[in-house]
């Protein structure tokens, strides 16, 4: 049977490898992180939209539109405008050129009641909850409140058709180009806050000391973590629970309880606060 070699006498053993580096990266977001219902509704409702394929129509005011003829594959319609545009107001080149074929009406918009309004009422919500500190329970009882009103709307057939109807007939239509152009401009701010800006403001934990950068372009300051006390808020319901996936805000006090750290926004603030502590009771290990 083989054994392994045993090394010569007098020869040093090969040095271990140090243990890799441990740390913890928390990233603090600003208010635009809680935008994301917006975008994601606006696309949801395009892409409806979209597969509903019906058209909108803009005419003057008292036309008049009348059923010609009908059959079995299609209907016949009489548009009578009563303020048609004047002939001076046409240039010479387009007035001549033959009526154009094919397609008359070309911007797409759904003809279910309910879309407009409901996303006008997750737009305002968003601006409300992400702009004004809603930590009373009041506050979330009302929110809470509208938020059934709408859904209860929603869900009872005609139901948004009735109630606008109801109300000097103001109905709430946004076409597939309304949709879009919201969402992406709302996309694209959303994207570079979290993406790009919201990644400069952070604090690394490691064994025994963290880095913080406070905001945009501060410095990074070095902070023994020997007596720092953390505290995480999480009373804002809405914003913290319903849009920010379990966020919350981290308020570092420094033992000298003169000065705090606060990082707003703390993705998953529960557990991983509880990695942090873990790792600062670790002691940083040092070869020589």
């Amino acid at each position: 049977m083989s054994s392994a070699p045993t090394p010569p006498a007098g020869s040093v053993p090969p040095a271990a490898a140090p243990p890799a580096r441990r740390e913890i990266k928390l990233i603090s977001h600003s208010m635009l992180f809680y935008w994301w219902p917006i975008w994601l509704l606006g696309y949801t409702l395009a892409l409806m939209t979209y597969v509903d394929n019906h058209r909108l129509a803009i005419v003057p005011h008292g036309s008049k539109l009348t059923e010609v003829r009908k059959d079995d594959k299609t209907t016949t319609y009489e548009l009578a405008v009563t303020n048609p545009p004047t002939k001076s107001l046409v240039k010479a080149e387009e007035a001549s050129k033959p009526p154009v074929e094919g397609e008359a009406f070309r911007p797409r918009v759904s003809e279910k009641a309910w879309m407009g309004p409901v996303f006008c009422v997750v737009l305002l919500l968003t601006l409300v909850i992400t702009n004004v500190p809603l930590r009373g329970l009041w506050s979330f009882l009302v929110l809470l409140l509208l938020v059934i009103l709408a859904m209860m709307v929603t869900i009872i057939p005609g139901g948004w058709d009735s109630l606008l109807g109801a109300v000097f007939n103001l109905h709430v239509y946004i076409n597939m180009a309304g949709y879009l152009f919201i969402a992406t401009a709302v996309f694209v701010l959303w994207a570079v806050s979290v993406f790009i800006f919201d990644q400069r403001t952070y604090m690394i934990v490691e064994p025994g000391q963290i880095r913080v950068c406070e905001h945009v372009g501060a410095s990074i300051r070095n902070i023994d973590a020997t007596g720092l006390e953390f505290e995480k808020q999480r009373d804002d319901l809405f914003r913290h629970w319903l849009l920010g996936f379990f966020s919350g805000d981290l308020i570092i006090h420094l033992p000298d309880k003169r000065e705090q750290i606060r990082l707003p926004n703390v993705l998953w603030i529960g557990w991983r606060l509880e990695e942090v502590q873990q790792l600062l009771r670790e002691k940083a290990i040092v070869h020589s």
